[in-house]
């Protein structure tokens, strides 16, 4: 399900209230969007844009007659990458997992047996991956796409966050924004004077709030195709996270300058929705390599103009440690699909079709590819409802064009995703949520399994191989599925439904899941509301609605203040009565200061992003603001819109997969647990287990350790220090330090204590709750714990810098670690001093 606050991007939206972004006088979101947030009067006013909207003129002119796909191409050996390794495959899936969510259906990619086989037969399927907190879409793609955590690349809160301003109150903003935006604040009608005009992918190059001298908020993140377009290789991004443009507000006047063309385009547009931009110049981008024809020759007819024009603008990174100069990207469907053969008709490669007769791109089952919400448009089709199918031809068409490393993400199948000719989808509402094992998740299942044999078959015509080169797949977090289940109060009917049969590579519909009305969907909660009818309180605040949301105190008090103790007592004790397991409960799982907040790698170089405290509820939850009073059916009710939630801290959410094949990687088939025993949200204990507790076998790992393993692989290298560590259990051949007795350990105790899911993070997760919890006289049990933890997180930091710095010299410089065995006692006894404390709490 695509949805704003959970794993959605934001979005101003067709007259669609729910979750999200103010847009046009109301909070709304696109409910088939994993969304792109769109200019309005607000925004470009802040932004001092010239010029009135005009209806009738969004779009003048289309690209130049363009030359035959890969025509262009640049040579081959122009890209030197190592290890025989010629292409780089990345794709992230948004929520779809490898375990099962209903013990009785076969999982989400279990109905992908022609993905799951590929890589279980040519490489490693790793099910004990781990995101970080909080578990939403940007954090955690962007955590993969850097190997670092929030709190260094800037994104640790959710797909949104807050910002507080100087006189106390707070702005919204959105963490989808180009990579170099400041901070994209969606107040409206305009952002409050004086707001945060930070870099909104802040970094630091330690942990912030344990580093010695406190990063200033103003250097931007190392970005990602850096160490690619450095050795010479065009990198391709399909609506991955914040490397291709992501709204027409900010990105436009950014990167194409506040008086080009296309700027003048989004101001002609009549439409609010700015529609015909996005599907011209967002979601679809290539970073070249110096002098790449892929760019260079890349021209087109821009609004406004009669006669071909460069394209390409200069890829600017002004912060980018050794610098960044000579570089150029393209950005927008409308200027890289000429690139990819765009404007000539019937164009095909090895039997599989490039273009219509029309001269459009074509997804891998022949369907043009349109813009959002347009009819006959050819352009990018939206990030909440892009399936396999468009991006696996996009990153197809890019491989045989002259892009050798690709960047892909994929929809998941949990919402009607208005994929044609799908029968069984028929007459559901667009992005409705759809319950494990029911006709229409079924039928997206198969098509998507269907594409991606497609996919791999037409990648072996071109030669393209996990013999030359690394393919890479991951999701961006779990889901819990709040509704119905197997051993809950309410289950799916008939009992033991199983959706589907799988054998082979195929896929068979069997005995279909049926959720009855008000049996599916997640406890949406007026959060004012609650505070003020069970407890009385109306302290002021903002709110970042979540299943874990975060709390902004009005005026930014400190964590000790009298105020905000009496609001996180108060939170922690609200009570509901939940129809899924049948009982009256706390809504609290657990709550976390900036103390906490920090030790889970939640608070990046800007202060002023800082939330004053982070509520983790019971994941079949979902919190927002609202006004301090509730109706007579109460505060919480059941909301069909929505289903699967994450953000949260449970193992179903927080715990994922990693698949990898290519040159230097083992042939281990799967490491881990297999679809039917991992964490599900299934039984009376639904969404309570914590990650360590889960006790999920196999190589444990999280999404900082993919980056510098592919990085490894393919003979490259970040200049900055990665919060992750090379994998070296999936490794043929690894080099001689990353082989010495003891570095595997030694890498696996330091996921244990740097991972916000780790043993350290739950259990002063575990800690934290119970201090904030408490009502010692003086607040003295509280002020004790804070203190600890404070302690604690310090020695953490140090420790944690000392093992990430010998194993990345381990891993890219072939330095053996020296002192492995006293860091190894060293990282054991902070795990026991964090397990004390919680058992003491």
């Amino acid at each position: 399900m695509h949805k704003l606050e959970h794993n959605g991007r934001w979005v101003f939206a067709k007259g669609v209230f729910a979750k999200g972004v103010f847009a046009n006088g109301v909070f709304a979101k696109r409910l088939s969007a994993r969304a792109v947030a769109v200019a309005s009067a607000g925004v470009v006013s802040s932004l001092a844009l010239a010029g009135s909207v005009a209806p009738g003129m969004a779009f003048a002119a289309r690209s130049a007659p363009a030359r035959p796909a890969a025509a262009a191409a640049d040579p081959a050996s122009a890209c030197q990458l190592g290890n025989g390794v010629k292409h780089v495959i990345q794709l992230v899936f948004d929520n779809v997992h490898f375990f099962r969510d209903n013990p009785n259906v076969p999982s989400d990619l279990q109905l992908m047996p022609s993905l799951l086989q590929f890589f279980q037969n040519n490489g490693t399927w790793m099910s004990n991956n781990h995101t970080p907190l909080i578990a939403h879409t940007a954090d955690d793609i962007l955590t993969t796409l850097t190997g670092l955590y929030g709190d260094r690349q800037g994104m640790p809160i959710s797909n949104g966050y807050r910002t507080f301003n100087p006189n106390g109150t707070t702005d919204p903003a959105g963490s989808f924004a180009y990579w170099t935006d400041p901070v994209f604040d969606t107040a409206r009608p305009a952002p409050t004077a004086g707001h945060d005009t930070n870099p909104s992918m802040v970094y630091a190059a330690q942990p912030p709030a344990t580093a010695k001298n406190p990063p200033p908020p103003t250097t931007i993140t190392p970005a990602p195709w850096v160490p690619y377009t450095r050795a010479g290789c065009n990198v391709g991004e399909v609506a991955t996270a914040n490397q291709e443009l992501e709204n027409t507000a900010v990105d436009l006047p950014k990167v194409f300058g506040p008086n080009s063309a296309e700027v003048a385009q989004m101001n002609a547009d009549g439409d609010s929705f700015k529609d015909a931009e996005v599907a011209d110049y967002v979601g679809i981008g290539v970073h070249c390599a110096p002098d790449s024809q892929f760019c260079s020759s890349a021209q087109g007819v821009k609004f406004g103009q009669t006669s071909p024009s460069p394209t390409a603008t200069s890829d600017l990174l002004p912060n980018e440690p050794g610098g960044y100069s000579g570089f150029q990207a393209l950005f927008g469907h409308r200027y890289v699909a000429p690139q990819l053969g765009a404007g000539t008709p019937d164009i095909s490669h090895n039997g599989f079709a490039v273009t219509n007769a029309a001269g459009n791109l074509v997804d891998l089952n022949g369907n043009q590819i349109n813009g959002a919400f347009l009819s006959n448009h050819p352009g990018f089709p939206g990030f909440g409802p892009i399936n396999a199918s468009q991006t696996l031809a996009y990153m197809s068409d890019m491989l045989e064009s002259g892009v050798p490393v690709v960047n892909g993400y994929i929809s998941d199948v949990h919402g009607n995703e208005s994929i044609p000719g799908l029968s069984a989808c028929a007459g559901l509402k667009s992005a409705a949520p759809l319950g494990p094992g029911s006709a229409c998740y079924i039928a997206q299942a198969q098509y998507y399994n269907q594409a991606f044999a497609q996919f791999f078959a037409r990648l072996a015509a071109d030669g393209i191989t996990p013999q030359n080169s690394l393919f890479e797949i991951s999701a961006d977090e779990g889901d819990h599925v709040a509704g119905a289940n197997v051993g809950r109060a309410i289950e799916p009917t008939p009992a033991n439904c199983d959706g589907a049969t799988v054998s082979g590579t195929t896929v068979t519909p069997d005995v279909l899941c049926t959720y009855p009305p008000g049996t599916f969907g997640e406890l949406g909660g007026n959060l004012p509301g609650l505070l003020a009818t069970q407890a009385g309180n109306t302290t002021p605040f903002t709110l970042q609605s979540d299943s874990a949301p975060e709390f902004y105190v009005t005026g930014n008090p400190g964590p000790t203040d009298p105020a905000v103790r009496k609001l996180e007592h108060d939170t922690a004790g609200l009570t509901n009565a939940n129809p899924y397991t049948g009982t009256t409960q706390p809504i609290t799982n657990y709550v976390a200061d900036p103390t906490e907040m920090a030790i889970l790698h939640m608070v990046n170089a800007d202060p002023a992003r800082t939330p004053t405290f982070a509520l983790f509820a019971k994941p079949d939850y979902f919190l927002s603001s609202g006004p301090a009073s509730c109706p007579a059916a109460g505060c919480v009710s059941v909301n069909p819109q929505f289903a699967y939630n994450h953000g949260d801290y449970a193992a179903e959410i927080n715990t994922t997969f990693l698949g990898i094949a290519g040159p230097g990687v083992k042939n281990l088939g799967v490491d881990g647990a297999q679809p039917a025993d991992g964490p599900n949200s299934a039984g009376p204990n639904s969404g309570q287990v914590t990650v360590p507790d889960s006790n999920t076998p196999g190589t444990w790992i999280d999404e900082t350790d993919i980056r510098p393993t592919v990085l490894y692989l393919a003979g490259l290298r970040d200049d900055y220090q990665s919060d992750g560590r090379v994998i070296t259990q999936i490794l043929t051949d690894p080099n001689s330090a990353l082989s010495q007795p003891g570095v595997a350990a030694l890498g696996a105790c330091y996921k244990q204590l740097n991972s916000s899911v780790g043993q350290f993070g739950t259990d002063t997760l575990i800690a934290s709750t119970a201090g904030i919890e408490s009502n010692a006289s003086g607040d003295s049990t509280f002020l004790h714990t804070d203190h600890v933890l404070s302690t604690l997180e310090g020695s953490r930091d140090h420790l944690a810098a000392t093992i990430k710095d010998g194993l990345e010299a381990a891993a890219f410089g072939n330095v053996p670690i020296h002192g492995i065995a006293s860091q190894l006692t060293e990282c054991q006894d902070l795990l026991g001093a964090a397990q004390a404390q919680a058992s003491h709490s």
